[in-house]
C-alpha cells in the first residue's frame, strides 16, 4: 500500500507573505467511486483556503487537483485519509506549478 509518495514534478511553490503556497495532483486509487470520496474532500476542506477540484477519472481513481498554504494541503491530505483509509489503496501526490486557481475547492463532473 503507497501512502503519499511525493512525485518529481516541477515544483511551483512561492511565498505570499509569510505562507508558502503550493500546488498538489493527487491521485486516489481502490475503492474511491460511488462512496462519497469527492464529497467527502470537499467535505474535509471547508474552513481551509484552497482552490481547484477533485473528479473521478475513467479508469477507477479519482483526481484532486489543489492549491493553497503547504499547512492546507497537509491538513486536507491528512483529513482525507482519515475518513477514507479503508477506501484508499493507494496515494499518488506530485507537487506542480502553481496555476493561480480561485474559486474554492469543488467537484469537478
Amino acid at each position: 500500500m503507497r501512502r503519499h509518495e511525493i512525485g518529481k514534478g516541477k515544483t511551483g511553490s512561492r511565498m505570499v507573505g509569510e505562507t508558502v503556497m503550493k500546488r498538489f495532483l493527487v491521485r486516489y486509487e481502490g475503492h474511491v467511486q460511488g462512496v462519497g470520496f469527492r464529497f467527502n474532500a470537499v467535505k474535509q476542506s471547508v474552513g481551509l483556503k484552497l482552490h481547484g477540484y477533485v473528479r473521478n477519472e475513467p479508469d477507477g481513481s479519482v483526481l484532486m487537483d489543489v492549491e493553497g498554504s503547504a499547512v492546507d494541503l497537509k491538513h486536507l491530505l491528512a483529513k482525507i485519509e482519515a475518513e477514507m483509509k479503508e477506501n484508499i489503496e493507494a496515494t499518488d501526490v506530485t507537487e506542480r506549478p502553481l496555476a493561480g486557481n480561485s474559486g474554492g475547492f469543488n467537484i469537478q463532473y
